[in-house]
């Protein structure tokens, strides 16, 4: 099947981003890459934010189906610790997306993001019907949430 411009240039700026992080993802070297000329990347994303959020969005849906594929045990905590681990190793795997993703606050999430947020809450709210929670579980969600992105940028940076 015929890879469309999107695909293309979804796939070329991934590439750049992988390689050369965030810098690297020009309109210029993109379309480039993806052999189309830089107006289709406007007429296709609107803006390069437009672009970088598909970008996220097409890394993150491996992740998603990592989270999603990850067994339901009868052990909610130990749940929530394996979800940790997909989560700071996809982190470490792929720092430049994950950077994409999380390092850049911003009103509102994307949707993947909210994605992942969903399945995490989900995860707060067994522990809790286990009665192992000792706070609400928005407040759990968004605590287990602020750690593991902000180890995981703390780990991307290190040497």
């Amino acid at each position: 099947m015929a890879k469309t411009h999107r695909d293309r240039i979804i796939e070329a700026a991934s590439a750049l981003l992988t390689e050369g992080g965030r810098d690297a993802v020009s309109t210029r070297a993109v379309s480039a890459a993806a052999g189309v000329q830089a107006p289709a990347i406007y007429r296709v994303f609107g803006d390069k934010q437009g672009l970088l959020d598909a970008v996220a969005g097409h890394g993150f849906q491996t992740y998603l189906r990592s989270k999603k594929d990850n067994p339901v045990t009868d052990d909610p905590v130990a749940d929530l610790r394996r979800g940790w681990d997909l989560h700071v190793g996809f982190g470490l795997a792929h720092p430049a997306l994950y950077s994409l993703i999380y390092g850049d606050p911003r009103p509102g999430e994307s949707p993947a993001a909210r994605q992942a947020s969903e399945i995490l809450s989900g995860m707060i709210h067994r522990i809790a019907e286990a009665g192992r929670l000792a706070m609400t579980e928005e407040r759990a969600a968004l605590l287990v949430h602020a750690a593991g992105r902000g180890i995981t940028l703390t780990l991307i940076s290190m040497p």
